[in-house]
């Protein structure tokens, strides 16, 4: 069933269409990838899904149709939330069930009630029954449950949990605003780069969501790593219309070539049967057959013709250089400490960085890998530890916030204050970088994240560094952006550093992965898919090499745990047939008006509630030992 129709729809601004005879249907459980260059009318589109934009007429004053299903319920996550700064973590999230919420606090008015308003029992008793029933249908006793789940799948320590909103970094408001989306489960959910404030333990923890989600979504997202893992078929707005590919985003790239393909041959075909039109129309114009010249230039006119199906993408233009060789060695790391308030971020740090070397630092959100950065380009103390840097080394630090932009200058102020050129070199440099004419005199500050993130690309360039340090250098840039700086970072000879979460990148790009965690760094020699190899593979050579004891007591633990898990399952299945039974014994006590005894049986079919949810926590805690002890 049809959740969303799109037919034949056109959208202009200025006087000029970037949405063509738009026309598409989402349908239920659809897994949609939406791609595009960033200012293709990605947003545009969302924003008429969700009525914050009407369409306009098409070129012969005619309008198109958008149909929704009846009351559909569409979250979506922009890149601006709206949060309640007051709340905590914790209660943010919950908010989502705010109705269930207001539903508990009314069912234990109308419990006191019925010790107060004899002469209104019926009537107190038939607004609880529906109540009572409404509650356990949405899973009002689980609510925390749920809201534990999400929150730590998105990597929330629990001394965040009660954290105030106003006070989390932009990440993290936009890990709570993901959270309260999720925890909805709308029929039609729309994700605009959920994975930019993500590290890569809950973008992968989100992947396993999507997967499973029994509902629609579209997924805006530069990530091919992640589309590949979750979208099912891929819209791409291209050339103000929109083209669509079943399978994800491999199949879309052989797909896209066979179609080029197709449609290339179709094009010149035309193109030569045009030349062949206008070269008669030219010879015969006047002469004996100027008649049959007018007739074949009346049709060529009229015609209908293709459009060029090649898009010329207009990329920047990013080469870094080094201009001159470090040593071999360029860093060493040693028993590096930091701590923030008493707090430990991270301890016994541990690199080596050699010539050459192209290395990934991953770890989770929080354990101080853009810290780390900033202590080697000296923009941040540390604890304890030792720093060595290497002789010849010309450092260049790319920061995810773009701190080294003024952000009160000008684009062309930047340039011009940046690099020794004439006013009409740094024209031409801001071209190169995407930015024409009418843009360079935009203040920085007004600038989106892509924009800021191009300048920053530029100003690295300035000193041909041999140590290029980069901080989540593919936030904010589209799939073509993200692209030319991998073949500018292939064909780069010197030393790299890069703090980063797209899979996809790291698997181009390093040859080193550190995991960082608080206790110390661990090395993994190759790419993110050798990483993943590494790590599974650790993990079973662990198993296989442990000696007998090790191995017996492994086992032990392993039996313990599931005889653990059996009985808890044994003892929430009594709980609940108790609670079947209290429920019973509810509703013959509401029958005979016995207002003791109804308060009696509410306070233990609630404490029946509370003990299933500290048992279901508790199942969750031996799960998740067991799939590590089974891994």
């Amino acid at each position: 069933m049809a959740l969303i129709q799109f037919n034949n729809i056109y959208k202009g601004f200025s006087g000029e269409y970037v949405l063509k005879n738009i026309s598409f249907s989402i349908d239920e459980k659809d897994k949609i990838g939406l791609i595009g260059q960033n200012g293709a009318g990605k947003t545009t589109l969302v924003k008429m899904i969700l009525g914050e934009e009407t369409h306009d007429c098409d070129e012969k004053n005619v309008y198109g149709t958008i149909t929704k299903k009846g009351n559909i319920n569409i979250g979506y996550l922009s890149q601006n939330f709206d949060l309640n700064e007051e709340n905590t973590v914790f209660n943010e999230i919950l908010s989502v069930y705010s109705d269930v919420l207001e539903d508990h606090k009314k069912i234990e008015i109308l419990n006191h009630r019925l010790a107060e308003e004899l002469d209104k029992f019926d009537e107190i008793m038939e607004e609880l029954s529906i109540l009572t029933v409404r509650y356990e249908k949405e899973e009002g006793y689980s609510l925390e449950y749920k809201v534990k789940q999400i929150l730590t799948g998105l990597n929330f320590p629990q001394e965040l949990y009660n954290q105030r909103v106003g006070d989390l970094s932009g990440g993290q408001k936009s890990r709570v605003a993901l959270g309260k989306i999720l925890l909805r489960e709308p029929e039609l959910l729309i994700l605009d780069e959920p994975t930019n404030h993500l590290d890569i333990n809950a973008i992968e923890w989100l992947e396993e969501f999507l997967k499973t989600y029994n509902k629609a979504f579209i997924l805006i997202s530069h990530d091919r790593y992640f589309l590949n893992n979750v979208v099912k078929t891929v819209y791409e707005i291209e050339r103000k219309s929109i083209n669509f590919y079943k399978g994800n985003f491999d199949d879309y790239v052989v797909q896209k070539e066979i179609y080029l393909s197709g449609a290339m041959k179709s094009y010149e075909k035309e193109q030569e049967k045009i030349a062949k039109m206008e070269e008669y129309i030219e010879r015969y114009r006047a002469g004996i057959k100027s008649k049959q010249a007018r007739g074949r230039e009346s049709l060529l006119n009229r015609m209908e013709k293709l459009d060029n199906p090649v898009v010329n993408v207009r990329k920047i233009k990013l080469k870094f250089e080094a201009k001159r060789a470090s040593t071999d060695k360029v860093l060493k790391i040693k028993r590096l400490t930091k701590s923030f308030e008493g707090k430990k971020i991270f301890s016994n740090l541990d690199i080596d960085v050699f010539k050459g070397d192209r290395i990934g630092l991953i770890g989770k959100n929080g354990v101080g890998k853009s810290t780390l950065l900033k202590i080697i380009n000296d923009l941040e103390t540390y604890d304890s530890g030792t720093i060595e840097y290497g002789e010849k080394l010309d450092i260049a630090y790319y920061d995810q916030e773009h701190q080294n932009i003024n952000r009160n200058n000008t684009i062309l102020e930047e340039i011009l204050d940046s690099f020794p050129l004439s006013e009409e070199d740094a024209r031409r440099m801001a071209g190169g970088f995407l930015f024409g004419e009418d843009e360079v005199d935009k203040k920085i500050s007004s600038l989106s994240g892509g924009e800021r993130a191009r300048i920053s690309f530029m100003k690295l360039m300035k000193d041909k560094p041999n140590l290029l340090i980069l901080d989540e250098p593919t936030n904010h840039l589209d799939i073509y952006s993200r692209e030319v700086l991998e073949e500018s970072l292939e064909d780069y000879d010197g030393t790299l550093i890069i703090v980063s979460h797209d899979r996809y990148f790291l698997e181009s790009i390093v040859n080193k992965i550190y995991h960082i965690t608080e206790d110390g760094a661990y090395l993994f020699k190759g790419d993110y898919n050798d990483y993943k190899n590494s790590n599974k593979e650790k993990k079973e050579e662990k198993i296989l090499t442990n000696d007998y004891e090790e191995q017996k007591k492994n086992k032990n633990r392993i039996n313990s745990l599931v005889k653990q898990l059996e009985k808890l399952e044994e003892e929430i299945e009594k709980l609940e047939k108790n609670k079947e039974e209290l429920l019973k014994e509810y509703e013959v006590a509401g029958r005979k008006n016995d207002v003791g005894l109804l308060m009696e049986l509410q306070e233990k079919i609630d404490d029946k509630d509370n003990l299933i949810f500290e048992l279901m926590e508790k199942w969750e805690e031996i799960e998740k030992e067991l799939k590590e002890l089974g891994n």
